[in-house]
């Protein structure tokens, strides 16, 4: 593995049933995901979309479970975005094969900016979920951004 190369070592998809939100404490909710993988792990960084994880990120960073960085979903997002389509082109992204992932990333288009540097990760059908695309496009870029 080169250094620049990102390898994808976890991936978890939450979905509320019809009608409903997730619930972010439940037992098998997404806290209790990141507390557990905290504790198991040498998590340096979480970032987030403040948009719906400010509250469970305040808290958790309070606790000091971990270092949690809400990540800009403007200019920051358009260089991830770029960075993750790259990355794919190049051949410098690893995961384990995951469905989930795999059907997100088939679901993306890119939407270019006018100067054609960079992108941002949009659906390509309205309906078809990206967000596991957004979520790797963020985890890279942080993963590279600081050097891990």
């Amino acid at each position: 593995k080169r250094h620049d190369d990102v390898a994808v070592r976890y991936i978890q998809k939450w979905k509320a049933l019809h009608g409903r939100k997730i619930d972010f404490g439940a037992e098998d909710g997404p806290e209790q995901a990141i507390r557990g993988l905290c504790k198991d792990f040498n998590v340096v960084c979480v970032c987030y979309d403040p948009y719906q994880l400010h509250d469970m990120a305040t808290r958790l960073n309070k606790e000091n479970v971990a270092w949690f960085f809400e990540f800009s979903q403007g200019q920051r997002r358009l260089e991830a975005d770029r960075q993750l389509y790259d990355l794919i082109l190049q051949r410098r992204l690893v995961h384990n094969g995951n469905v989930e992932l795999r059907e997100h990333i088939s679901n993306a288009n890119r939407k270019l900016s006018s100067d054609d540097r960079r992108l941002r990760i949009v659906k390509r059908e309205l309906g078809m979920n990206v967000d596991l695309a957004v979520c790797l496009s963020m985890a890279c870029y942080e993963v590279l951004r600081l050097n891990l």
